[in-house]
């Protein structure tokens, strides 16, 4: 396909004059043409001559108003001949010239960068640093020639622990600085007649030729040290030694110094390094925990970090398929991002404002608070700094500060609590919704009278049942409400109890959370929010996640402190993703709902009663968001929900299962302040997470209620 974008004039003034950029160097490129357009010049700028970087290239151009050709040679030259540019300014990324031949009448002018070379270090690659830090050169020469008449140079030091990327790094901002100085001279002599003098080929792209790299052995260690440095250009692949039958990865001399080890040895290291994908379908999971289900579930940090590593042994996204005839990953649940992001990326890395309290981050907490119902919202690190950020702000800070917290939910509310320096006490849950139970939590309170708080959870995108009971019984006796909406955000619930009238999630408490990690509604990788409609509140527990600093009292004492707080706050490039899954909110809200009524198609209805199996309930009019869908297997059921669940990810293994939430109150930090809970011992015996990810289509639901009765036909045959 092709493409010709054509950006917005910054003025009406006529154009100084028309120019052509050929850039095989994207951010050389991209610089050279901000500078060319405030200079006054129209800029055509022929994307399809990058490696890597055009959408980069293509957002920058827009930005300030060039226009942009990419695609078929022959769409690039028509453009470009239509275009009638006065001048064509060429960066070489090596020994490839400009494709434009005999397209652009004017002037040429060429961004040369490089040194020259021994001829085997020329024969080895084609990007322009590579030579330089080879060959041990102390300086790298950048060169402008116009065919106009005029030379210019400037000279980049190389370091001798620069890498071809660090060098090129460097060299970007001073070619950029060489041309703007030679700019003003370069405009004044191109004219329409000139003839080009630099000799060019086709109009076809000139691909960087197929690069060998691999040490040679015989090399002596400074040799190997400046191929490595040489080598490193990401995203190219590192270089690599051959030991045996075997390609190792070489990223360092930490890793040369154990191939060398192996080698002497005779011992073959390559041996102990096994192919850990040989057998398996998929990847295995996330360390510590996975959030996804999965068979394999590890602990600890993996390979030391310079250990002899095979090339085929590469780091895949936990559950990706590695074999080609493997199904697609089935998985619990992955994010929306929707059409934006990149864009908004782009303009994140280009205002080089990745911190807190940038604009993206603002506006994703004013989204945010919308969709909650709530006047106001602070992002954080994460779901779990949010419950710690809402309990100080509610100013939990004492042992004797008891606050209830359901037994069947995420144990972040009980961490939150215990961080901020109360005392969780766990409550039970009821058999519909699983959320809190309002028995329970009344009889809590008649037992305990230290009780200052209240947090309540609805679970896997289901208002809770007992919600309304529990807002007024606060109500009447002066405590606050907090709602953990982490997984539930997005969904209805009536105002009141006796109201067919629906609000946001949120919008009824004191105070409430919500995540945004990367499987939840709005998905940006790891982060939270809190929210109320009470500013002052939101402000407060800002402060507490800024590391609670002295305020009024001047620049001097910036790192003052009045409390410990935590250093919480969300950065800009997830706040920018944010704004992007926000606006496609309503989209996965369609999706889940729509996953969910396949659910009831394909599992409960064909389950014939058979099973008893139960779904999660809510109570109309409400809607929820059905983030995650559940069975819960009958109480006389003769096996477990754990059994059923790793028997059908032992027979399928694109099926991503996950259990329910592990009691409170059985957890070793919370079993002293613990009661019985024992309706959550229950739900966690007998409830199974399915799949429900976005991305699902009803003929992958049909295939998981499907395996799913057939396991269970198998484990309890009727």
């Amino acid at each position: 396909s092709s493409c010709v974008r054509r950006g917005a004039p910054l003025s009406h003034q006529a154009p100084t004059m028309k120019v052509v950029v050929d850039a095989g160097i994207a951010e050389l490129g991209l610089r050279c043409v901000q500078s060319l357009r405030h200079m006054g010049c129209e800029v055509l700028c022929v994307a399809s001559s990058f490696e890597h970087g055009e959408a980069k290239v293509v957002q920058g151009c827009f930005d300030v108003g060039a226009s942009v050709v990419m695609g078929a040679a022959e769409v690039v030259e028509a453009a470009v001949r239509g275009f009638a540019a006065e001048m064509l300014l060429v960066i070489r990324r090596g020994d490839g010239s400009s494709r434009l031949e005999n397209v652009v009448k004017g002037s040429v002018v060429e961004i040369n960068m490089g040194s020259d070379a021994p001829e085997k270090a020329a024969e080895l690659c084609t990007w322009p640093t590579f030579n330089p830090v080879f060959t041990g050169a102390e300086s790298m020469t950048v060169q402008i020639n116009s065919s106009a008449g005029g030379k210019w140079s400037t000279e980049v030091p190389v370091a001798d622990t620069d890498t071809a990327y660090t060098l090129l790094f460097k060299a970007i901002p001073a070619a950029h600085d060489l041309f703007s100085q030679c700019l003003p001279e370069l405009v004044q002599n191109s004219a329409p007649e000139a003839s080009p003098g630099v000799a060019v080929k086709s109009l076809a792209v000139d691909p960087v030729r197929p690069f060998n790299a691999t040490v040679d052995p015989s090399w002596s260690d400074e040799q190997v040290d400046r191929f490595i440095r040489a080598s490193t250009f990401p995203p190219h692949p590192a270089p690599v030694v051959v030991l045996g039958e075997q390609s190792f990865v070489m990223e360092n001399m930490d890793q040369y110094a154990r191939f060398k080890d192996a080698r002497q040895d005779a011992m073959s290291e390559a041996g102990q390094v096994k192919d850990t994908s040989s057998g398996q379908a998929y990847a295995a999971d996330t360390h510590w925990y996975s959030n996804v289900g999965g068979r394999i579930v590890r602990q600890g940090g993996g390979a030391a970090a310079n250990a002899l590593r095979p090339v085929k042994q590469t780091d895949l996204v936990p559950g990706a398929a590695l074999q080609g005839a493997a199904r697609k990953k089935l998985r619990m649940n992955e994010p929306l991002l929707g059409l934006n992001a990149e864009v908004y990326l782009h303009r994140v890395l280009g205002s080089g404002w990745i911190g807190v309290e940038g604009p993206y981050i603002k506006q994703f907490e004013r989204r945010l608070a919308q969709i909650c119902g709530c006047a106001a919202a602070c992002a954080v690190q994460s779901g779990t700094a949010a419950l710690y950020g809402a309990m100080k702000a509610m100013d939990v800070s004492k042992p004797e500060h008891h606050v209830i917290v359901p037994a069947f939910t995420c144990a972040a509310c009980a961490d939150a609590v215990v961080q901020a320096g109360g005392t969780p006490v766990a409550v039970d849950c009821e058999t519909e919704s699983y959320g809190m139970s309002y028995e329970a939590f009344r009889s809590c309170l008649a037992a305990d009278r230290d009780v200052v708080g209240v947090v309540v959870a609805p679970c896997y995108g289901v208002p809770c049942r007992d919600f309304h009971k529990i807002v007024q019984h606060c109500k009447a006796i002066g405590i606050w409400l907090c709602e953990d909406n982490c997984e539930s955000y997005g969904s209805s619930i009536r105002e009141t109890a006796d109201s067919d009238a629906l609000v946001p999630m949120g919008s009824l408490s004191t105070i409430s959370v919500l995540s945004v990690r990367s499987e939840k509604m709005v998905g940006v990788g790891e982060g939270g929010a809190i929210l109320s409609k009470d500013p002052a509140l939101i402000t407060k527990a800002k402060w507490w996640c800024s590391r609670a600093p002295c305020t009024g009292v001047g620049l001097w004492r910036v790192y003052d402190h009045a409390d410990v707080g935590i250093n919480g706050r969300l950065p800009e490039a997830l706040g920018a993703i944010g704004v992007a899954a926000t606006e496609n909110l309503p989209v996965m809200i369609q999706r889940k709902r729509a996953i969910h009524d396949w659910y009831a198609t394909h599992l409960f209805a064909k389950a014939d009663g058979r099973h008893q199996l139960q779904p999660q309930k809510h109570q109309a009019p409400e809607m929820p968001v059905w983030w995650v869908n559940t069975v819960r297997l009958a109480e006389t059921c003769p096996v477990s929900a754990e059994k059923v669940g790793m028997q059908l990810m032992e027979k399928c293994s694109d099926i991503e299962i996950r259990p329910g939430f592990y009691p409170l109150h059985w957890m070793a930090p919370f079993k002293a302040a613990g009661t019985a809970c024992v309706t959550a011992e229950v739900v966690y015996r007998t409830l199974v997470c399915l799949p429900s990810s976005p991305n699902l289509t009803e003929q992958d639901v049909q295939y998981i209620s499907e395996s799913f009765l057939s396991v269970l036909d198998t484990l309890v045959p009727a």
